[in-house]
């Protein structure tokens, strides 16, 4: 219950930027660049004295044969805040987790992490930045991985005209999972990426397209290789709405997935 009361302050901090006036912004926090609803993170970091929430809620159906699985996670959380300029401090919540198949529901595990600003886009070299996160096992044991698993992404950006950005990941991750004999665990390595195109419709609208997925390096797994697109709105400058939606490309990844959340920036 500890969590979700987290999650329910989260909530309210939320409503609260509503009341936030454009003035007081506006001197105190810069553009707001999201990392949600594409998979892809931006090399971009928040400033210092900036806290910065994107939440949502994520829901995915597979097909195993004639089962079917559901998950519904909500909310799924990110809070950001600046270190320095280049440097910001992570965490991440992966919220309250319904899974239909096992009939079982609880809270998911947690990470921390940090995103540098390596280097500013100059000509034909990308705004670059390096993430590095640790999961923490905090969630229930139906959901967690029992271990703490690192993983890293190299994170770059390309303005291709004055409404249309690349940006790419390229990283390893390292996670938990139970073997399948039974009584133990075992941690698989896989590689990691993501592109994004994204697309400026109007001053507020904005909308993408995206190819993303991991391959394992470890001896077991599928490849899981996956599609989605989405659009986000600036209701103002520090309040940002989104949805997006996805389907798998091969018979690792979900075989469709949604989104849809929120996001603000407020000084502090």
């Amino acid at each position: 219950m500890t969590a979700l009361k987290c999650y329910f302050q989260t909530v309210l901090l939320l409503i609260a930027s509503l009341f936030m006036t454009e003035s007081t912004l506006a001197e105190n926090v810069s553009e707001m660049i999201t990392d949600r609803p594409d998979q892809a993170n931006s090399p971009f970091t928040v400033l210092p004295r900036v806290l910065q929430v994107e939440a949502g809620l994520l829901y995915t159906e597979d097909y195993e044969g004639d089962e079917r699985s559901r998950i519904l996670a909500v909310p799924q959380t990110l809070i950001r805040t600046g270190l320095s300029d280049r440097i910001e401090l992570r965490l991440t919540f992966d919220g309250y987790i319904s899974e239909d198949v096992e009939g079982e529901d609880g809270v998911g595990d947690s990470a921390i992490g940090l995103k540098i600003n390596l280097l500013k886009e100059s000509g034909i070299w990308p705004e670059t930045g390096f993430l590095a996160n640790l999961t923490l096992p905090t969630g229930e044991d139906a959901f967690s991985s029992e271990r703490e698993d690192p993983s890293f992404q190299f994170l770059f950006s390309h303005t291709l005209t004055d409404r249309i950005t690349l940006g790419y990941n390229l990283g390893m991750t390292w996670e938990t999972v139970e073997e399948r004999s039974g009584g133990g665990h075992d941690t698989l390595s896989s590689f990691q990426y993501a592109v994004v195109v994204g697309f400026g419709i109007t001053k507020r609208l904005a909308a993408y397209v995206e190819s993303f997925g991991s391959v394992q390096m470890s001896a077991e797994g599928n490849p899981a290789h996956s599609f989605d697109t989405g659009f986000t709105y600036k209701v103002r400058n520090n309040l940002q709405l989104d949805t997006s939606a996805g389907i798998g490309l091969s018979d690792g990844a979900d075989d469709w997935f949604g989104s849809a959340g929120i996001s603000f920036a407020t000084p502090f």
